[in-house]
């Protein structure tokens, strides 16, 4: 293997490494400065690479794409690494002035992969005698001497400049990052100022050579001292910057770092705090300070001009030797703190008096764990509204599991609707859900309904009991105008047929029952010949035999005119038939009303279910015939009465 094979291989492997590092720092984007560095490697192993076809090239096309990579190199590096350094600095490199910046090397870059047209970056031949590629030419271009040249080295030069330049910002423990990063230029800048005086040979590009002799020593800056991920330049502007003084003293309690907040509460600069013991700067007055750091407990101190301070201590994790064992003494102004602190005081106390006196109760919860661990809801607090609507005593409903005071306010209910709110209520809560849901007490012989709302405040559970007793008693007086007939008082066509269905549809498969369908065959030349006046008090009276005559719990309606219908539950067809007969001749007793003495006797139909019908429709198609036959067999007839009113659905 000759020479240039062995240089060619070398750098191949150095292209490759500079790439693997520069792509996995651009990728990664951990910490500031990662991406411009992790470009600069990139952009250096096309510049390697560049030097490793330039080595292998045997015609004119190889060797113009090694020249051409070359060139991309010695131009982007000096932009890319202008722009690392600054953000190293702490500094930033405007959008519009890295484009600006940016233009010079496009055309360096531009000019030398067309070089052979115009020769404006170097001149030909690019061989020797021996015919031998030329990796430097005999003589440099005017673009590279005038342009190229001087401005990649001012580049290079304003980005070491601006880390120089930065030095008396930090802090001396601090500075070896800076010359690391400083000393890593060295080599690969004067190598290439080497390359351009034309020092060496002139058939081998050494400085990519120089640039993977200097790859161990990236490495280790990189993955090593971690210099892309501490930065500390732009740490030191942080800690300066801080308003709340700020102390660091090592192990043996002596000072390695003040702040400006540091200086002007202790009245001293850094330098002549340097390296004095803690002691003196705070002596007997301020004993707070040596009891934080021999508790690590925060700790609160006065000033002499009455401002209160908030003491804390942190240990200092690291490895470097000079803050190893070390801590860091924060002292925070809280004055304004304390100030505000007072005044949520008296705010809590107001609220807490407001909320007190509200007419609403109101419970707070918070998750706890019982005596085995487990999760639970308990309450907190409670207002004197909570134990008015809760029938308890105040006290005594703190420290109270959450069902067991939800159950207090669903005494009214029977108990699988009782069941049921506290399942719902806990599911809310569980899933940090808000809950709105109505319930029903009964105290003393006295109902009330309360809406209760829970949800969710912060990490805490609140409920609030509303009082809707007046609420639900307009709802019921609204419902009652609504399904009740205003002249006899029994539930109209609407109500009835709404009562009736939900009667059937609860009751048991085997419940029996019967319902009557009611025609007052006089009625209607009643309230011709003797007024509608004289009409209606008739029909109030027939709808009071009806409810004399039936059970407090049957269901009567009036569907209009002269008709009523009753619906009779868990009644079979003797009780039914016997019901019946005993309302025909109620209905058939005189009415009297003023001076008239009025008769007015009424058809009955009778349905039985279920053996008529299973339905409410059904029964009143069946009772509705049945009394149409019934009042066909009574027409004409002046003599009957009884069970001759009185027939039976077939």
């Amino acid at each position: 293997m000759n020479l240039d094979v062995a240089l060619s291989v070398l750098l191949v492997f150095g292209a490759a490494c500079f790439l693997m590092m520069g792509s996995s720092l651009v990728a990664s984007r951990r910490e500031i400065g990662s991406m411009p560095v992790g470009v600069l490697f990139v952009v250096i192993s096309i510049w390697v690479a560049g030097g490793a076809i330039e080595l292998l090239a045997e015609s004119f096309t190889v060797f113009s794409i090694g020249r051409t990579a070359h060139f991309i190199g010695t131009a982007l590096v000096p932009i890319v690494a202008y722009v690392y350094f600054r953000e190293y600095a702490g500094l930033e490199t405007p959008t519009r002035r890295l484009a600006l910046m940016s233009i010079i090397p496009f055309i360096s870059v531009l000019l030398a992969a067309t070089n052979i047209h115009h020769e404006s970056m170097w001149y030909l031949p690019i061989s020797n005698a021996a015919g031998d590629f030329l990796t430097r030419p005999e003589k440099w271009g005017p673009w590279f001497m005038f342009v190229h040249l001087p401005y990649s080295y001012a580049v290079i030069g304003a980005a070491i400049v601006s880390l120089l330049t930065r030095i008396s910002a930090v802090a001396p423990a601090h500075r070896r990052g800076l010359f690391q990063l400083t000393g890593a230029c060295v080599a690969p800048l004067a190598a290439t100022m080497a390359y351009d005086l034309g020092f060496g040979p002139h058939t081998i590009s050494y400085v990519p050579l120089v640039f993977v002799a200097m790859l161990p020593v990236y490495a280790w800056l990189i993955y090593g001292e971690k210099i892309v991920e501490f930065r500390p330049l732009a740490y030191e502007a942080v800690f300066q910057n801080m308003q709340d003084p700020v102390v660091v003293i090592d192990e043996q309690r002596r000072v390695i770092g003040l702040n400006h907040g540091a200086e002007n509460l202790l009245s001293i600069v850094e330098s002549a705090a340097l390296r004095e013991p803690l002691e003196a700067l705070f002596g007997e007055d301020t004993p707070e300070v040596f009891e934080v750091l021999d508790s690590g407990l925060p700790q609160k101190m006065m000033t002499t001009t009455g401002r209160f301070l908030h003491i804390q201590v942190s240990p200092i994790n690291t490895n470097r030797a000079a803050a190893r064992g070390g801590k860091v003494l924060m002292f925070r102004d809280v004055s304004d703190v304390e100030k505000a602190q007072s005044e949520v005081r008296k705010s809590e106390k107001l609220l807490r008096t407001i909320i007190d006196h509200s007419v609403n109760g109101i419970v707070r919860f918070r998750w706890g764990e019982d005596d085995d661990g487990q999760k639970m809801l308990h309450s907190i607090f409670a207002n004197s509204a909570a134990g008015r609507f809760l029938g308890a005593d105040v006290d005594s409903l703190v420290d109270r599991r959450a069902p067991d005071l939800i159950r207090l306010a669903t005494s009214g209910m029977d108990s699988k609707a009782a069941d049921d709110i506290v399942r719902r209520f806990e599911t809310a809560v569980n899933r940090g859900a808000s809950l709105e849901i109505e319930v029903h007490q009964r105290r003393r012989g006295a109902d009330r309904w309360l809406r209760m709302i829970c949800e969710p405040m912060g990490d805490d559970i609140a409920a609030t009991f509303v009082d809707i007793t007046g609420d639900k008693a307009k709802e019921r007086q609204m419902e009652s105008i609504a399904t009740s007939d205003p002249l006899t008082g029994v539930l109209n066509r609407r109500g009835f047929e709404r009562h009736a269905a939900e009667r059937l549809t609860a009751s048991a498969d085997d419940a029996t029952g019967a319902l009557l369908f009611i025609d007052l065959n006089e009625f209607k030349q009643i309230n011709d010949k003797c007024g509608h006046e004289i009409g209606d008090q008739l029909l109030r009276i027939a709808a009071e035999r009806l409810k004399k005559s039936l059970r407090s719990h049957d269901i009567i309606g009036r569907p209009g005119g002269d008709e009523f219908v009753a619906l009779v539950p868990d009644v079979d067809a003797s009780i039914a038939d016997k019901l019946a007969v005993r309302l025909a001749k109620g209905l058939e007793e005189p009415y009297v009303i003023g001076d008239d003495t009025l008769y007015c006797a009424a058809s009955i139909g009778l349905a039985l279910y279920p053996d008529n019908a299973n339905t409410l429709t059904g029964l009143l198609r069946e009772a509705d015939e049945a009394m149409y036959r019934a009042k066909a067999r009574c027409r004409g007839v002046n003599d009957i009465g009884g069970n001759d009113l009185l027939e039976k659905a077939i």
